[in-house]
């Protein structure tokens, strides 16, 4: 299947990033397609890639994994997976999958 970023709105640069990564092109298509995860929705599992790398990883609230990263490094993209789904895709300034909308913001709890 033939994926045009060229259709998404994006600016050149996000553009160009893509074009110069086409394994990623499906996925992102695949997402784009997707609703909004449901409102309420809780991850078990939340994944942060930066540059189609792991970064962080955390399970049931538990961060369990994180890798270090120099403070001046900008990934040419940013990820969020959660629970094995692709919810968000950032180029620079371009958003280019956001199914986050759903989601409320989860504040800290008072017991």
């Amino acid at each position: 299947m033939n994926h045009t970023v060229t259709t998404w709105g994006l600016s050149p640069r996000a553009t160009s990033f893509l074009s110069q990564h086409p394994e990623q092109l499906p996925a992102l298509a695949e997402a784009k397609a997707l609703p909004p995860l449901p409102p309420g929705y809780v991850p078990e599992v939340v994944e942060v890639l930066f540059d189609d790398l792991p970064y962080l990883r955390a399970v049931n609230g538990e961060l369990i994994f994180s890798r270090d990263c120099l403070t001046d490094y900008e990934p040419g993209c940013v990820e969020y997976r959660l629970d094995d789904q692709l919810a968000f895709f950032q180029v620079g300034g371009d958003v280019v999958v956001d199914r986050l909308g759903g989601l409320a913001l989860v504040q800290g709890r008072v017991a």
